[in-house]
């Protein structure tokens, strides 16, 4: 009897051995990828840093002015330019304006006649 009591606690020592082996090995392996991704973390973080610097240098107003002034014909607006409101087209009778809390539809186009030969 106790032979096989002694082999039993022989082999769950060996089983709890080899379980902490690979349990060791597990969080080594788990710790270079958090390693890594740490790393790639903080590159990215570096990547994110050197395009706002360029995004403030491309958005500097003196700069953008010059750009607007070399490459589009803009011209200040005349007040002739301006309309009214009046002065826009009616909506057609078929469209209802908005309410709210009411769908805008279009009433039903009119049926064309069917041409018969």
């Amino acid at each position: 009897m106790m032979r096989i009591a002694t082999w039993l606690w022989v082999a769950i020592a060996g089983a709890m051995g080899y379980g902490l082996y690979q349990l060791k090995h597990e969080v080594l392996a788990l710790e270079n990828e958090l390693f890594r991704l740490n790393r790639q973390i903080v590159q990215e973080q570096q990547n994110i840093h050197v395009l706002k610097a360029e995004w403030s240098y491309i958005n500097q107003p003196g700069r953008l002015q010059l750009l607007a002034q070399r490459h589009l014909d803009l011209q200040p607006m005349t007040p002739r330019q301006f309309g009214r409101l009046d002065a826009l087209p009616a909506l057609p009778a078929q469209i209802q304006p908005a309410t709210p809390g009411v769908r805008a539809t279009a009433a039903p186009a009119p049926a064309r006649p069917t041409e018969t030969r």
